[in-house]
């Protein structure tokens, strides 16, 4: 997934601390409600504050939906996913081998490419995008260029 729209930067703010837009609120809130969590995901997530707010979004609103908190998602905020590459996502996911679906919440460039890495598909994700992958690997360890293909791609310019 592909972070909410972010407020434009203010003078000398970096971009590391730019927070969600209320539209990047609503649209985080809205694939909540499309892709409920299942027991054992884990998700990364760049330490950004936009990042970091999409991903409050989303287990809040689960929490709204009355998911139990067992299904919620293991979550872990990296510095390392701040404006990662393609292959630096994938160095990522391959230390999470404990977990049998995992949630992505970054930026672009590297979550496109990440995308198009793992299924050879160009999705160019606009804010609040998900896109599903199923890759066939019998470990996370294992994750490869190639090795996925898209299931769903929806995008987050509904709302």
């Amino acid at each position: 997934m592909r972070h909410g729209k972010a407020e434009t930067g203010a003078s000398g703010q970096r971009d590391h601390e730019r927070a969600l837009a209320p539209r990047g609120l609503m649209s985080a809130a809205d694939q909540a409600r499309c892709f409920p969590p299942a027991a054992g995901d884990a998700m990364l997530v760049s330490d950004a504050v936009r990042t970091r707010q999409t991903a409050d979004v989303l287990f809040s609103t689960w929490r709204d939906l009355g998911a139990d908190e067992t299904n919620l998602p293991f979550r872990r905020d990296t510095a390392s996913g701040y404006l990662a590459t393609a292959g630096q996502w994938m160095d990522l996911i391959a230390m999470e081998s404990q977990h049998p679906r995992l949630w992505i919440v970054g930026h672009n460039p590297g979550i496109s490419h990440l995308v198009m890495e793992l299924t050879g598909d160009y999705i160019g994700m606009t804010t609040a995008d998900i896109v599903s992958i199923a890759l066939d690997l019998p470990d996370w360890r294992d994750i490869a260029a190639g090795r996925g293909r898209v299931l769903l791609h929806r995008t987050g310019r509904g709302v």
